[in-house]
């Protein structure tokens, strides 16, 4: 019998222990052996619901240090409290399954190493886009493969305001709220609105995939606090859709990884990806190009991939967990993550400027002298006789050190007001 210890009970925990007695009937054909949800820790555990057969506490560091616990279930969130209980079960060799990716992302390269000396089982399948297997797929299915790029739609907040904001209208602050109200952002949205979040998980998948410790620190994070109503518009006017994506790949001078918007063709699968679903497409030497699609986020669809793990660590056999565990491929590599100035996109440009002959010619010729080609234009009829022209753009291929070289001349000029802003074009070749 395997004991667990489930360490948080909110909304995942819950539609954990719910989805494991729904299941009941089905979980002993896929698992080798019997479990049982033994002990939970909560530090609000007194006002919440439970199995009054299951022991609790509030004190999670009770279940890393209980000898009655096998398998220690890691929903706290945050990195604090989680890696003093994750580093301390392990130390006494209990196996960690976690849907905690700013653990993974930022300490992973430790706990690996901690959990190889100890021989546990370590599973994060559900800290990257929740019930889609993607962590699996990489490190199992496509294990003789090299992957080429990695490029996901990995957080359903982002996706879900900009979906609004293009079907519905909304301003980012609009929509904004109305994620609040449906419980699809949090009370403090920085993480997921700034980028961070997405670049936890582009981080984890980066290091998968190209056997190298977590680039999180060096990777290039914006967010989509400053894209306007105005920006979804043109970009539609123009064919595209304003997406926010992970993006890694490999080439000879390193490895990409970043998290920003994009506009992304209509012609585009990932354009159609709308609401919370988070997708990830995968391209390979022999296999091409594959997507997964489905819930990114949220209690049933976390509590999927956590008792996926639950099972892979029942079902391994103890002398075999050390190599089933990624930690045999990570960190193998010492490859360059390329600079965020030598990353090279389209770049889509909004300009405001005074309704003055010449102004566009100006613009052009700044992009000329540094021979930056232009793909696209349009010039809006200003809303009042008072208001700025708003001129969008977009150039052909051009470095990140080139583009906002540009782009401070462009704002240099004399009837250009206010900041150009600047989103990245999605290549047909990533």
């Amino acid at each position: 019998m395997n004991r667990i210890g489930l360490c948080g009970y909110g909304t995942v925990g819950q539609s954990l222990l719910k989805l494991i007695k729904n299941t009941d009937n089905t979980i002993p054909s896929n698992i080798s052996d019997k479990f049982i949800v033994s002990m939970i820790a909560d530090r609000s555990i007194a006002k919440k619901k439970y199995d009054k057969s299951i022991t609790v506490t509030d004190n999670v560091m009770d279940l890393a240090k209980s000898e009655e616990i096998d398998i220690i279930v890691e929903l706290i969130g945050g990195t604090d409290v989680a890696y003093d209980v994750v580093i301390t079960a392990i130390k006494n060799q209990k196996h960690i399954i976690t849907a905690n990716k700013a653990l993974i992302a930022e300490f992973g390269d430790e706990i690996f190493e901690l959990a190889a000396k100890n021989n546990v089982f370590v599973g994060f399948e559900a800290s990257v886009a929740g019930a889609i297997p993607i962590i699996n797929t990489l490190t199992n299915n496509f294990a003789n493969e090299q992957i080429k790029s990695i490029i996901g739609i990995i957080n359903g907040t982002c996706n879900f305001i900009l979906e609004q904001m293009s079907s519905s209208n909304l301003s980012f602050n609009d929509a904004l709220q109305k994620a609040k109200q449906l419980g699809y952002a949090e009370a403090d949205p920085s993480f997921d609105i700034n980028g961070t979040d997405a670049a936890h998980k582009i981080s984890i998948l980066a290091s998968i995939a190209y056997k190298i410790k977590s680039p999180l620190k060096n990777v290039t994070i914006e967010g989509i606090e400053k894209i306007t109503s105005m920006d979804i518009k043109y970009s539609r006017e123009l064919g595209y859709m304003i997406k926010h994506v992970g993006i890694t790949n490999i080439s000879d001078q390193g490895i990409e990884c970043r998290t920003h918007p994009v506009l992304v063709s209509s012609n585009n699968i990932l354009s159609n990806v709308n609401g919370v679903m988070n997708a990830v497409m995968l391209t390979g030497d022999n296999f091409g190009t594959s997507m997964l699609y489905g819930h990114g986020a949220g209690g049933d669809a976390t509590a999927s991939a956590v008792l996926a793990d639950i099972a892979q660590a029942i079902n391994i056999p103890d002398k075999l967990k050390i190599t089933n565990n990624h930690r045999d491929s990570l960190s193998l590599n010492s490859l360059d993550i390329i600079d965020n100035d030598c990353l090279e996109n389209p770049y889509y440009l909004r300009i405001y400027a005074e309704d003055v002959s010449g102004v566009m010619a100006e613009i052009t010729n700044i992009l000329a002298k540094e021979k930056i080609s232009i793909e696209a234009v349009t010039q809006h009829e200003p809303a009042d006789t008072d208001s700025l022209i708003p001129i969008v753009m977009i150039t052909d291929t051009v470095n990140t050190k080139s583009i906002d070289n540009v782009i401070k001349k462009i704002e240099k000029l004399p009837h250009v007001k206010d900041d150009v802003f600047k989103i990245r074009v999605l290549k047909i070749n990533e």
